[in-house]
C-alpha cells in the first residue's frame, strides 16, 4: 500500500484524529517517501482532506525543528498558512468556475459558476453550498446533492483556472482553461505568439512577485507540463516579453547626430584656433 492511499485510508476512518495522522505522517518519511511538492504531477491542488492535514503536520515539524533555512522557513510557513486555510474554508471563492458532466439516462455537460455566497446551482436545483469543500471532494458532494433528487446520478467535475496572458501574444487578455493542458496551450488560446515573442523569458506572477522564473518556466515548456504540475494557479498573470531587437533607423539617426556634432565642435576648433593667429 503506498502511502498516499494509506492516508486516505486513515483519514477515512479516523477523521479529525491528529494522533494518527501524525503517525501515518512519520511511517511515509521513515520510509524515505516525501510528500508531493506543488509543480509536479501530483500536486497538493487536488489533494484529499487527510493528505493536506498530513502535509501540515510535516511542516509544522519542519518548521519547528530548526532544519530549514530562513527564506525555507518562510517558505514553508506560507505554504503552511496556506493549507490550514484551505482546510477550514476550502477551495472555492466567489468567480471561480468548473465544468461539470451529469450522467443519468443521457450525459450533460454545462460549466458552472460560484456565485456570492460561495453558492453553486447545478442541473436547476436548490442552491448547493461549497463553502469548506476541496476540489479533491467535489465530486462526492456535488454526487450527495444530486441523489437527493435524482437516482442512479454520476457526475464529473473539472475545476477551471483563470489566468491573465499579456505580452507578445496576438489576443493578450483573460482565459479559462482546464488545468490539464499543457502550458503551451495558455499560449496558442491567447492566438499564438507573435514573431518577436520571446518565449525562453517567459515568466508567471502571482501577486506582483515572480513565481514562475524564466528558467523554470523553460523547463516546464521542454517537458511538457500542465498547468497543473507547474502549480498555475487562477489569478496567475503569464508574461511573454518581445525579443530585443536592434533599431537601424534609430542607430543610423544617433550616428547621424554624432557625427554632425563631431562635424560642428571640428569647425569650432578650426574657428577658435584661426582667430587666434
Amino acid at each position: 500500500m503506498t502511502c498516499g492511499s494509506r492516508l486516505s485510508l486513515e483519514g477515512q476512518q479516523r477523521t479529525g484524529s491528529g494522533i494518527m495522522l501524525r503517525l501515518v505522517a512519520a511511517l511515509c518519511l521513515s520510509a524515505g517517501v516525501t510528500m508531493a511538492q506543488p509543480g509536479t504531477p501530483s500536486s497538493l491542488n487536488r489533494a484529499t482532506r487527510a493528505e493536506l492535514a498530513a502535509k501540515a503536520v510535516q511542516l509544522e515539524t519542519a518548521t519547528t525543528t530548526g532544519s530549514l533555512k530562513s527564506d525555507q522557513k518562510v517558505k514553508a510557513m506560507e505554504q503552511l498558512a496556506e493549507i490550514r486555510l484551505r482546510l477550514s474554508d476550502g477551495d472555492f471563492r466567489v468567480g471561480d468556475r468548473f465544468s461539470s458532466t451529469i450522467t443519468m439516462d443521457s450525459s450533460h455537460s454545462d460549466t458552472i459558476s460560484v456565485r456570492d455566497g460561495l453558492l453553486v446551482s447545478v442541473a436547476n436545483l436548490p442552491d448547493f453550498p461549497l463553502r469548506g469543500v476541496l476540489r479533491s471532494e467535489l465530486d462526492e458532494k456535488l454526487r450527495e446533492h444530486l441523489l437527493r433528487y435524482y437516482k442512479n446520478v454520476r457526475i464529473r467535475t473539472i475545476p477551471l483556472t483563470q489566468v491573465s496572458i499579456i505580452g507578445a501574444v496576438a489576443r493578450p487578455g483573460f482565459y479559462w482553461t482546464s488545468p490539464d493542458r499543457p502550458i503551451t496551450e495558455l499560449i496558442m488560446i491567447a492566438g499564438g505568439p507573435l514573431p518577436n515573442a520571446n518565449l525562453r523569458e517567459l515568466e508567471v506572477r502571482r501577486t506582483n512577485r515572480v513565481f514562475l522564473k524564466p528558467k523554470e518556466s523553460r523547463k516546464a515548456l521542454e517537458q511538457g507540463r500542465t498547468i497543473e504540475q507547474a502549480d498555475v494557479r487562477s489569478g496567475d498573470e503569464v508574461r511573454i516579453p518581445m525579443k530585443r531587437m536592434l533599431n537601424w533607423a534609430s542607430i543610423i539617426q544617433l550616428l547621424f547626430v554624432i557625427s554632425s556634432l563631431f562635424f560642428a565642435f571640428f569647425q569650432f576648433v578650426q574657428w577658435y584656433y584661426g582667430r587666434q593667429e
